[in-house]
């Protein structure tokens, strides 16, 4: 494995973001003895609004690159889905999931590419990006300007840093749609102890929203919700800081406050608004977009983090296969953008059917409890990773 030089060495991947898309992508690089650089802008541990599930097809992952911490997770092997009007079905997962919070999984990844010998930044955001040239001949390496003064030279570009990023020299899709259509969905979630253990991953129905309760590490419970905002009218988040309390009077669902009677809420709550649930380019200016920066899965998926991690692996392949071959990052971008469609374009397909669920009626939300175990396993299976554990790189 290549070693660090100097402050001034070319990288060969710069990558802005440093949750598990950009910490999976750096390790992969890295693994394949690329000089890679990755910011991050906040320190850590620090929280972010997840279901915090871990779907099976992860875990050979997190095992691999973080086993003791992918350990302390709790294991979760059934699925649990709960109507509006109190009924409620129960299915196995085809393979053991993991609960884990995101404190524990984003700072684990972190020491894991810091161990690995990449230049990891902590605390120090990315404020402009631009490829030197003159008229509409750009260089071919990118010219990354951090908030600190420093300024790095990179072959290829990622970026990891969520649905909401923003850098100077690239067009932010994400914000730019914010501008034009509100958004209609808002994100919130806590964790709670003293939840009684069964093992699954339980999702809670109600007209214009659903909340989810993983079990994580540490006997604790991660609850979260995503409600519509004419659900929530103008008590907004009010009483929010007892989140059980705001829940109860959002959601009306009696099953769920007998679930959460008596918990204790251990962590403030954490929000984040408008959530926008889209697939979106994965490519943009000629710089690649892993993570949510891609695209955001519906929660109730389950599968956000899985492909934040593979979508990840999957452009650092692509970064590899191009300059293993001497091209530049076209030749990635093209690599990358097949490979991601083919992974997750049906994903999103399903979920947006699913997703009617949320503002349909209580007979219809009603159709994920029928005692027809297909639909459930259905739903797991058509919404998974599709992608192969390594690139098509044809």
């Amino acid at each position: 494995m290549e070693s660090l030089t100097s402050n001034f060495e070319i990288l060969d991947l710069a990558i802005i973001g440093g949750g598990p898309s950009g910490t999976a992508a750096a390790l992969e690089a890295r693994r394949h003895g690329l000089r890679v650089a990755l910011w991050e802008r906040d320190r850590f541990p620090r929280d972010k609004v997840c279901g915090e599930f871990i779907s099976p097809e992860a875990l050979p992952l997190l095992q691999s690159e973080i086993p003791e911490t992918a350990a302390l997770g709790a294991e979760i092997r059934n699925a649990e889905f709960v109507a509006a009007h109190g009924v409620s079905r129960t299915f196995r997962l085809p393979r053991p999931a993991l609960g884990l919070s995101r404190r524990r999984l984003d700072a684990a990844l972190w020491k894991a590419c810091e161990a690995a010998g990449i230049e990891a930044h902590e605390g120090e955001s990315v404020r402009s990006v631009r490829r030197p040239g003159s008229g509409s001949t750009p260089s071919a390496a990118w010219e990354i300007a951090t908030a600190a003064g420093n300024i790095r030279t990179a072959k290829a570009l990622m970026v990891a840093c969520g649905r909401w990023w923003a850098v100077e020299g690239l067009p932010s899709p994400a914000r730019r749609a914010a501008l034009q259509v509100p958004g209609d969905w808002i994100g919130a979630k806590a964790h709670f102890a003293g939840l009684p253990a069964r093992g699954s991953v339980e999702m809670y129905f109600f007209p214009g929203g659903y909340c989810g309760l993983a079990p994580v590490e540490e006997g604790a419970c991660n609850v979260c919700c995503l409600v519509h905002r004419q659900r929530i009218g103008e008590r907004g988040a009010k009483g929010m800081d007892d989140f059980a309390g705001w829940l109860a009077q959002v959601a009306r669902l009696p099953a769920l406050e007998r679930r959460l009677s008596g918990a204790e809420q251990v962590t403030a709550v954490v929000t984040t608004a408008p959530v926008h649930l889209a697939r979106r380019q994965a490519v943009q200016g000629g710089a690649l977009m892993v993570g949510d920066a891609s695209g955001f899965l519906d929660p109730f998926t389950g599968e956000g983090i899985s492909m934040a991690l593979h979508s990840g692996r999957l452009a650092a392949q692509a970064v590899v296969k191009s300059l293993s071959e001497g091209q530049g990052d076209e030749r990635a971008a093209a690599i990358y953008r097949q490979n991601l469609t083919q992974a997750v374009g049906r994903s999103y397909r399903i979920a947006s059917l699913a997703r009617g669920l949320l503002h349909g009626p209580v007979w219809l939300q009603g159709l994920v409890t029928l005692p027809l175990p297909w639909i459930g396993k259905r739903l797991v299976r058509e919404t998974r990773w599709r992608g192969n554990r390594e690139a098509n790189l044809a």
